[in-house]
């Protein structure tokens, strides 16, 4: 069904309504307080459980219910329901394909399903959905097909074009009889629904995004303050079993790592080799830390600990082991590995788990295990995404721990080795930059992306109405027109009703609105298109781009940063398309001007002005051509003691939490390592700063250098 709910069609549903429904005034102004509802809410339960309710009112349906389908599962899971019967038992909860019967194949493909048979896609118009019905109603002997146990069900579709199918179900214990009018009604409602969903799914999609990052720079921010992994890692499991409400998350060491007996711990090396630790009892409920060799896990009450006996070479461990990938299981019994009479996970009470290889520079250095124990669990992408977030950072402070303690041991052996110990340690840095920067990077390019889609939907709620509002002035001020030349002489209250209104500046002022509008949706069209250009989540990595329209598009996704506070002048020079990595060109153009304009807001100036100029460079000297970009802001400057250490890794003025210094960092090595290039500053003190770039035209392609992000 398409997105577009025009007003063209709100208006014919309203009259045809009228005639098919016979509803009382106010019943059809709820359906109006429905649309808005659903409209209003960002949550998509409260979305979702305000449609079922208002619609199962409004048509006094003994249920109304909500439900997806889910085609990597061959499930459907009823995530929200109204009923009239409040001792009716819940239909809550996730159902195989199987248990839909002949009807599956029909939800599958997003098919409407009247009375336990399923309508043609063809059939959209009321007419033709009249016509059937009466068809199939006068069929003899005819048995409708159960849907939740009641043969009278309507199942109207609510689809998107990015694939979910989802389900508006209405049930009756009572034979009833569907009319078009109704059928109409609940389509007229799915269009702003599914605008609604995805709004909804938008911001879920947004505040998940946020918790994973969030829970990685507790994770990021605990690897800079301590190289004790045993700190770190009972830490972050920690926060990932409260964070994902897991009943056990547990983290174990590969044992066969040819690094682990190195690594140092808050204890001596003889504490490790203990066969079981664990802290005292826990009070109210909270979590309990367990520890053996090798092994961490978080428990929750009242689920007992299991580490004294979890086999580290268990069927998991070793398929993990093997393929270094994750491992998804909703359903342990179902799992050939693992099988029905496994005891440990019988008794360890398991019921879903997650298991997730934590692994750097293609070493595995950990497994990460989440279990589920009270219910089955079917674990969601967003469960995934943040587990491989967390599993990736663990591998790192890892790694970290490792090379660390090298360190140590190198600096007992001789001074001597002070070279590697240098290389080490830059390697250390290098390697958490370069993983947390894609991450970061990677979501933020995924999060622009997916703004700009969304965009699209109001732009195309307002293209659409636009034409049938511009038809219906035109109509009605011919009307008008019409009025006035056969009435001449209107009565007294019409006169003063047009003085009033200003019937003849309205009519006037009419098609410059429309000319507004259409303005603002094409401005709206090319915010798109510079997100778009900015995110360029569908462009090859390597290609010829234009630097002038990068940093415009840069300084739009910073627009609300500056707008109104700070005077940005730009110098644009006639530039060559340059060839590099698009994605990364553009970051270190958003991590020198998020800085220039968080100095400048900063500053105590009044006049905060940033300039922007770019050139060529065609010196006679140079063997090939080069563009340089200046970023000059008139802020409050560098200190002269820290402006050697503004490119170094994790170097920040910022307090702990508000930044991670890498965006220089990674500008630097992006510029220099992988474009071949050059970026400086020079700032002095309360006079401002100055970020010059210089880029070749023609890239070097070289073996070695890979771009930093996925």
């Amino acid at each position: 069904m398409s997105s577009i709910f025009h007003l063209g069609q709100f208006t014919q549903i309203n009259k045809q309504l009228q005639s098919w429904i016979n509803y009382p005034q106010q019943e059809t102004a709820l359906l109006r307080k429905i649309v808005d509802r659903i409209r209003n809410s960002l949550e998509l339960k409260v979305v979702l459980q305000t449609a079922v309710s208002e619609i199962a009112q409004l048509l006094e349906l003994d249920t109304c219910l909500f439900l997806w389908y889910f085609q990597d599962t061959q499930r459907v899971q009823v995530v929200c329901e109204h009923s009239s019967n409040p001792s009716q038992d819940s239909r809550l909860g996730y159902y195989p394909m199987t248990s839909f019967g002949v009807l599956g194949g029909a939800i599958a493909s997003g098919q409407m399903i009247i009375n336990g048979e399923a309508l043609n896609s063809n059939l959209s118009s009321v007419s033709k959905i009249a016509k059937h019905l009466n068809k199939f109603r006068s069929k003899q002997h005819y048995a409708p097909e159960a849907v939740f146990g009641s043969s009278t069900n309507l199942l109207i579709p609510v689809t998107d074009e990015v694939g979910w199918v989802g389900f508006i179900g209405c049930l009756s214990k009572e034979s009833r009889s569907w009319t078009a009018g109704e059928i109409e009604l609940l389509q007229s409602i799915t269009d702003p629904l599914e605008i609604a969903i995805r709004q909804a799914q938008l911001y879920e999609q947004t505040q998940k995004q946020a918790q994973r990052e969030q829970l990685v720079n507790q994770i990021t921010s605990q690897t800079r303050q301590t190289f004790d992994l045993e700190i770190i890692l009972t830490e972050a499991i920690a926060q990932l079993l409260e964070a994902l409400q897991v009943d056990r998350c547990l983290v174990h060491l590969v044992e066969n790592s040819d690094h682990l007996e190195t690594i140092a711990f808050s204890e001596p090396p003889a504490a490790v080799s203990l066969d079981l630790e664990s802290c005292a009892p826990p009070e109210n409920n909270s979590p309990a830390y367990i520890r053996r060799q090798h092994l961490y896990e978080v428990c929750r009450p009242p689920f007992p600990p299991t580490v004294d006996e979890f086999d580290t070479h268990g069927p998991i461990t070793q398929w993990v082991v093997q393929h270094r990938q994750r491992v998804v299981i909703a359903d342990v019994t179902q799992d050939t590995r693992i099988g029905t009479d496994n005891e440990e996970y019988q008794k360890a009470q398991i019921k879903s788990s997650l298991v997730i290889p934590a692994q750097a520079n293609g070493k595995l250095h950990a497994i990460l295990y989440l279990n589920q124990c009270d219910q089955v669990r079917y674990w969601s992408k967003n469960d995934q995404k943040l587990t491989q977030a967390v599993a990736d950072q663990l591998a790192i402070s890892i790694q970290q721990a490792y090379l660390y303690s090298q360190i140590q041991r190198q600096a007992a052996y001789s001074n001597a080795q002070a070279q590697k110990m240098a290389e080490m340690l830059a390697e250390l840095k290098q390697t958490q930059a370069q993983l947390i920067h894609s991450e970061k990077m990677s979501s933020l390019g995924q999060m622009v992306a997916g703004v700009a889609h969304e965009i699209n939907n109001p732009v195309n709620f307002i293209y659409g109405n636009i034409p049938y509002l511009e038809n219906y002035v035109r109509d009605l001020v011919t009307l008008v027109k019409a009025y006035q030349q056969e009435y001449i002489h209107p009565s007294t209250r019409i006169s003063c009703l047009a003085e009033e209104i200003d019937l003849e500046f309205l009519m006037r002022d009419l098609p410059q609105i429309f000319q507004s509008m259409q303005s603002g949706a094409e401005r709206i069209h090319n915010i798109v298109d510079l997100l778009q250009n900015f995110s360029r989540q569908n462009e090859a990595p390597l290609k010829a781009v234009d630097l002038n329209g990068a940093i415009e598009s840069t300084l739009l996704m910073l627009h609300n940063q500056h707008s109104g506070r700070i005077l940005v002048e730009r110098q644009w020079g006639e530039l060559p398309l340059v060839e590099c990595y698009a994605k990364e060109i553009n970051q270190v153009f958003l991590h020198v001007l998020t800085n220039a304009i968080e100095a400048l807001r900063s500053s105590q100036n009044p006049d905060k002005s940033l300039k922007i100029t770019t050139s060529l460079i065609t010196a006679p000297h140079l063997e090939e051509h080069r563009v340089q970009i200046t970023i000059a802001d008139n802020g409050p400057g560098i200190p002269l003691a820290i402006q050697s250490k503004v490119f170094d890794p994790f170097f920040t003025t910022k307090d702990v939490g508000q930044g991670k210094g890498l965006g220089l960092t990674v500008s630097y090595q992006t510029v220099v390592d992988q474009h071949q290039g050059t970026i400086t500053m020079e700032s002095v003190p309360g006079h401002g700063a100055v970020f010059t770039i210089e880029l070749p035209v023609k890239h070097q392609v070289t073996t070695e250098l890979q771009p930093l992000t996925n």
